[in-house]
């Protein structure tokens, strides 16, 4: 992966929120010393909902991410593999 996952997941995220909501919540993790991992992760999904990943995608893989953040991720790793590189590789990256 070039990508960190969280990173992904945030870019993708900020185009689902109104501009004032994705300042506010771009504010809050400047707050953090590191811009990956989970103290990342913790502060994107209690500022953004990823329901919407499943009921409003903008693009039909977008579920591939709410899958991977219900089912991939755990509470000791968020893996580097799965649905998260397939999308980066399928989505991300061509979007670049």
């Amino acid at each position: 992966m070039q990508y960190p996952p969280v990173y992904i997941i945030f870019a993708q995220a900020c185009k689902y929120l109104p501009l004032e909501e994705e300042t506010i919540l771009i504010n809050k993790l400047y707050k953090l010393n590191k811009f990956y991992g989970r103290p990342f992760l913790k502060i994107l999904l209690k500022n953004f909902d990823i329901e919407v990943f499943k009921d409003n995608p903008i693009i039909p893989e977008d579920i591939w991410l709410y899958n991977y953040i219900k089912y991939e991720i755990t509470s000791k790793t968020i893996p580097r593999t799965g649905l998260i590189a397939k999308y980066e590789k399928k989505v991300f990256l061509k979007n670049k």
